[in-house]
């Protein structure tokens, strides 16, 4: 049964969304819909990339990832498809897909071109994406609806900076429902310039001199009995990417790592080693 996941900054609350749902209905009757979110800010890069990065692997091979956010053509923003670690992505050309294509090359990526597709579309997600999607998964060549391209839009929050021998500077990239600050540093790229020295995460005034594997290895850093709720903590996420957290926080009463410290996303977070 083919695949397809929607991620979009339409929400819940008007037609959009269904619009592409029945699209892809009509087109593709026995297709598997699934909605990863509706609930991206608008038009917010930073999040989307973060979002598709962590869950696309989860998926079989061969799904197609439909990320209609920002995704209006003009003259300035072209639209991609593109075969990256064994599956196809649909996306505007504005950087969404920077977070994968850092690690991975794509297997061949395609501005959309073919005029059947309706390049002047307001809605390109329903009337360009879902024709495209269907195209793809019933064996369709992406060669055949654009032409190819090597070239695409790179964003600043791909990787970390390394100032010096001794300074590490990322940004945050994502906050997430809990207020955990998720910064663009993965565990793979620390240990390559840590290279076993002790270190120190700077997080606006507070610090950090480890990063927990866990959440619940917060408690072990206390005596027992010790209520650890709301602690702070450094640590790699289930994706490798550093990030602050509170342990079992609610933004909503207590509040979150990025309001209780102050982080927004775009701010620089340091790590230097020693």
């Amino acid at each position: 049964m083919p695949v397809i996941t929607l991620t979009t900054d339409f929400g819940n609350a008007d037609h959009s969304v269904a619009s592409v749902k029945g699209a892809l209905l009509k087109e593709m009757p026995d297709a598997r819909l699934v909605d990863i979110t509706h609930e991206i800010q608008p038009f917010d890069i930073a999040e989307t990339a973060m979002v598709i990065k962590n869950v696309y692997p989860n998926f079989p091979e061969n799904t197609v990832h439909i990320i209609g956010v920002d995704a209006i053509p003009d003259n300035n923003a072209r639209l991609l498809a593109a075969k990256i670690d064994g599956h196809y992505f649909l996306a505007a050309d504005n950087g969404v897909l920077s977070l994968i294509l850092a690690e991975l090359k794509p297997e061949i990526m395609v501005e959309i071109t073919i005029g059947r597709y309706n390049p002047q579309s307001n809605f390109p997600t329903r009337d360009i994406f879902v024709p495209v999607a269907s195209h793809l998964l019933r064996g369709g060549k992406l060669e055949i609806i654009g032409n190819t391209t090597n070239t695409y839009k790179e964003l600043n929050y791909t990787k970390p900076i390394m100032q010096n021998e001794k300074l590490l500077v990322g940004i945050v990239i994502s906050i997430d429902r809990f207020g955990n600050i998720i910064t663009n540093i993965k565990k793979q790229t620390f240990e390559e310039h840590r290279r076993g020295r002790n270190f120190t995460v700077n997080v606006r005034n507070h610090q950090f001199k480890k990063i927990l594997n866990r959440y619940a290895d917060i408690i072990l850093e206390f005596p027992p009995g010790f209520n650890v709720h709301g602690e702070k903590m450094a640590i790699f996420n289930a994706s490798d990417f550093l990030e602050i957290a509170l342990y079992k926080s609610d933004p909503k009463t207590f509040g979150g790592a990025n309001t209780l410290l102050g982080i927004n996303k775009g701010d620089n977070i340091s790590i230097e080693f020693n």
